[in-house]
C-alpha cells in the first residue's frame, strides 16, 4: 500500500493515483469532446482494427451509433484502398448518410500536400488534430 503513488486532492485526502490506463481514457475522452465542439456537436468516435473489422472503442457522446456505422466507415476505408493493419485506430465523424471523414491516430505529422496549398476541409483538419494528440498521448501513456 505504501508504494502506490498517491493524489492529494483538494481536501487534503490522499487517493490512490489514476492507473496509466484510466489516465489515457480520460484524454482520450477529452479529445474526442473537444474534437465534437471543433465540428458543432458531431459525434466523433475512436475505431480500432481487429481481425480485419472496425468496431468503435469511444464515443465523444452518449448516444448510440446508428446501426450501420461500423459497416459505412470500413466500406469508406476500403473504399479509398486504405490499408487496414490489426491495432491501427481510426478518428471518425459521419457527416451525412453514410459520408465520413476519417484521420489516422498517430504520432508524427502528416505530410504536407503535394501543391504546397492546404485544401484539406476544417473538418478533416480537426480530425488530423484529434488523431495526432491521442497518438501522442498513448505514445507517453502506454496502458499497463
Amino acid at each position: 500500500m505504501a508504494d502506490e503513488p498517491v493524489d492529494v486532492g483538494q481536501n487534503g485526502n490522499a487517493a490512490p493515483a489514476p492507473s496509466n490506463e484510466d489516465a489515457l481514457a480520460f484524454w482520450r475522452r477529452e479529445v474526442l469532446r473537444r474534437a465534437a465542439q471543433a465540428l458543432q456537436g458531431r459525434v466523433v468516435i475512436l475505431w480500432e482494427v481487429t481481425s480485419g473489422a472496425v468496431a468503435p472503442i469511444l464515443v465523444s457522446h452518449d448516444r448510440p451509433l446508428p446501426p450501420t456505422a461500423g459497416a459505412e466507415f470500413n466500406a469508406a476505408l476500403r473504399s479509398w484502398g486504405v490499408p487496414l493493419p490489426d491495432g491501427s485506430r481510426w478518428v471518425a465523424c459521419r457527416l451525412d448518410m453514410g459520408r465520413w471523414c476519417i484521420a489516422p491516430v498517430r504520432s508524427d505529422l502528416p505530410p504536407p500536400p503535394p501543391t504546397g496549398t492546404e485544401r484539406r476541409r476544417k473538418e478533416r483538419m480537426a480530425l488530423e488534430l484529434a488523431g495526432l494528440c491521442i497518438g501522442l498521448i498513448e505514445d507517453r501513456m502506454p496502458p499497463t
